[in-house]
Order: structure tokens, then C-alpha cells, then sequence
């Protein structure tokens, strides 16, 4: 793990208990185009057709692809042509593209979670993880820059307002996927429940990491009174999450007017 990165994580590194989860699951997807252009024989016949090799999901997505631009006669032409080993190059480049977004669309629509699936989850997860477990296995990187108690508070707050807006964090769930399956999870709630300045010990924590990575004491003094001096705690937590490079990018400007100085 890199300085920038250890740096990011200790302040940002709040990781909830995994609770096994599963994926959102579904039948198939109907046109969001509103009525069928088509009769319904020559649906029924595409989607018979389509099915017995093909994801029924995927078959109904190329199916309204189709309607969309393509009218039944000139479906039923081109399909015509086609099963009797003529193809028409736009139709085909037309189907292969098709079959290519909508697999695309299929893979992505397979892994949503819905709205109920993350309230049962959640549900789990609280009857599993109790705010002392939270609060115990708080990252040890977060120790190393909050200090021991700071780091505690966080990740307890973090838990607190979890477990006072379930609706919020169904939200989250559902943008963001399950927190086993995302490294980067619900960093929001770290960035909320961060303090807002520096305490003395971060303040060390912070100078001792910055050490251990080859900065001298000198410039690790200066940059730390510096990142004080243009932004508050919370804020430079707030550019971690937003962007690591952007983050990367301050440290440096900040590293660079200390080499000028």
C-alpha cells in the first residue's frame, strides 16, 4: 500500500461486517416503449424462436430494439431473407449490435438490488452486527491516524446513523452494492462523522506517517501546517473520497509550496 493510499484509508477506512447478500433477480423485462408496434403472433413467434437459445431477457430487449426501428413488414422481410441464407448487412450489423447492448444491459440489470432486497439485507446485517462490533473491529489504519478513541467514535457514529435511517442506507445499497462487495462503501457516513479539525494526536499520527515514508520532519511540520491552514479535517477527508487523484494532486501542491518555502 502506497503513502497517499495508507493516508487515504486511515481516514476513510470504515469497513461494516459482510453479511452474506445476493444479487437482485428477475424473470424477464418488458418494452418500456409503451405498446408493441408489432402483432402479437410476431412477438410470440420471435420470442419462441429467440428462447430456445437465447436468455428470454435478452431476447425481449433485441425484440424492442427492433420495434423501434424497424416496422413489422419490414421485419418480416428482412427475416425472411435471412432464413433463406440472404443477409441484409444493416439488419445483421443492426442484430449483432443489438445482441451486444443488450447483453451489456442484461449483465447490469442481473446484479441490481432492489428496494426490498436491501431491506432484507439490512435487516440481517443488524440482527448480526451489533454497534460494539462495529466499534471493536474498527480498521487499525483508522487507529493509526485518529488514535485509538477517535477512531472508535467514528466508526460507532458511522454505525449510529446506519441504524437510525435504514431508508438512507437501502439507498446506498441499492447505488452502491453490498458493503462485502465494495472496498468503497458508504464512505459518506465516514465523511459526516469525521471531527472537523485536527486533534493532537492526528496531528502526530499524522507527522509520524509521513516519517515512516521518507518525508522529513521539517517538511512533514510544514505540509501539516499548511493542509491546516487552506482546509479543515472533514474537507480534506471529503477530497479523499471524491477523488483520490484530486487528493493525491493537494497533497502535492501542498508538499511542492513547502520545498518553494
Amino acid at each position: 500500500m502506497s503513502f497517499m493510499e495508507k493516508i487515504a484509508f486511515g481516514i476513510l477506512g470504515f469497513v461494516a461486517f459482510t453479511y452474506a447478500g445476493g444479487a437482485a433477480s428477475f424473470v424477464a423485462k418488458k418494452s418500456n416503449t409503451g405498446e408493441f408496434p408489432y402483432s402479437e403472433t410476431t412477438q410470440q413467434e420471435f420470442m419462441k424462436d429467440c428462447s430456445e437459445n437465447a436468455n428470454e431477457w435478452v431476447c425481449g430487449c433485441v425484440l424492442a430494439r427492433l420495434q423501434g426501428s424497424y416496422s413489422e413488414k419490414e421485419y418480416l422481410k428482412l427475416d425472411a431473407s435471412l432464413q433463406k441464407g440472404y443477409e441484409d448487412y444493416d439488419f445483421v450489423s443492426f442484430l449483432s449490435k443489438s445482441v451486444e447492448k443488450c447483453d451489456e444491459e442484461f449483465e447490469t440489470e442481473a446484479l441490481r438490488i432492489t428496494e426490498e432486497e436491501a431491506k432484507a439485507y439490512i435487516d440481517n446485517w443488524f440482527k448480526t452486527v451489533k454497534r460494539k462490533d462495529a466499534i471493536k473491529n474498527c480498521p487499525s489504519e483508522m487507529k493509526e491516524f485518529y488514535g485509538k478513541k477517535e477512531a472508535e467514535k467514528v466508526c460507532g457514529c458511522v454505525y449510529d446513523r446506519m441504524a437510525k435511517d435504514k431508508n438512507r442506507m437501502a439507498q446506498v445499497i441499492m447505488e452502491e452494492g453490498y458493503p462485502d462487495d465494495n472496498d468503497k462503501w458508504g464512505l459518506d457516513y465516514v465523511v459526516e462523522c469525521v471531527p472537523d479539525k485536527f486533534t493532537p494526536e492526528m496531528e502526530k499520527n499524522f507527522i509520524k506517517l509521513m516519517n515512516e515514508h521518507g518525508v522529513p520532519k521539517s517538511m512533514s511540520h510544514c505540509i501539516l501546517k499548511s493542509l491546516k491552514k487552506e482546509y479543515s479535517l472533514k474537507s480534506f477527508v471529503a477530497s479523499a473520497k471524491e477523488n483520490m487523484d484530486l487528493f493525491t494532486l493537494i497533497f502535492t501542491m501542498l508538499a511542492t509550496k513547502c520545498l518553494v518555502e
